[in-house]
């Protein structure tokens, strides 16, 4: 298979064995960190966080049941998918995994008539993706590669070739599964507070208190991933660097 970072040079020589090396250190260190503003999480932060929140306090207010305030006040995530999808044009499976566990929460909620199934309806949904982290962790690729990549190259062909040709290198392989799998410690833990908070909560508490946890967390993992991906290739330029110099 061709070398997908051996961009723009020339043919290596059997004399010249730490070629590969040198290009794939040059050619890290060419690559943008890529671009994160905490503005792009604005629109979450209003639709998810605060509109539920705003929701169940009115309506419960002005006399409307617990349940159903809870009902009303998860539509909003689910305008946001919408929102997302209408935007990019395009569905993604992560999006349609949120809008079917927000749809088979919110029926058996209505069914059940239970507010406590209603406050912890997301933490089905945070679970869920936990256990697909750790699950994806025995396929070839764990689920993070794929999220990694979508927020990295998007739909650049180049960079989508650029970013599935680092998979060849064990440093970044053991960086995927390492994030993976600490995203999957974070939403299962997350899942199990929310259902403590549902015990021992009033309801109102816990639609204060879930979308704020659930956004920092979300923030927390981004900011810790972000972190953690570029220094593991500022450390792998160095080394290649060293191992390698330029001539």
């Amino acid at each position: 298979m061709a070398d997908p970072l051996a961009v723009n040079n020339p043919v290596t020589s059997p004399a010249e064995p730490d070629l590969s090396e040198r290009k794939l250190a040059e050619y890290l260190a060419e690559q943008p960190a890529g671009d994160f503003s905490f503005t792009q999480l604005i629109p979450t932060l209003v639709v998810d966080v605060a509109m539920p929140i705003i929701a169940f306090n009115v309506l419960t207010h002005y006399g409307v049941s617990t349940l159903l305030a809870l009902v009303a006040g998860g539509l909003f995530p689910a305008l946001n998918n919408l929102r997302v999808w209408i935007a990019s044009r395009r569905l993604e499976p992560l999006g349609i995994i949120v809008m079917t566990f927000l749809a088979i929460g919110t029926a058996a909620s209505l069914i059940s008539g239970s507010v406590f199934f209603a406050l912890i309806k997301e933490s089905m949904l945070t679970a869920t993706f936990g256990v697909i982290c750790f699950a994806s962790l025995l396929t070839q690729r764990p689920l993070m590669f794929y999220i990694n990549r979508q927020f990295v190259a998007g739909d650049d062909p180049a960079k989508l070739e650029w970013w599935n040709g680092l998979w060849q290198y064990p440093g970044f392989r053991t960086g995927q599964r390492t994030v993976t799998a600490v995203w999957g410690v974070a939403y299962l833990a997350e899942a199990i507070l929310r259902i403590v908070f549902a015990l021992a909560l009033s309801p109102a508490e816990v639609v204060s208190i879930s979308p704020i946890m659930a956004f920092g967390v979300t923030i927390a993992l981004i900011v810790w991933t972000r972190r953690y991906l570029l220094a593991l290739r500022n450390r792998r330029i160095r080394e290649l660097q060293q191992i390698a110099p330029s001539s």
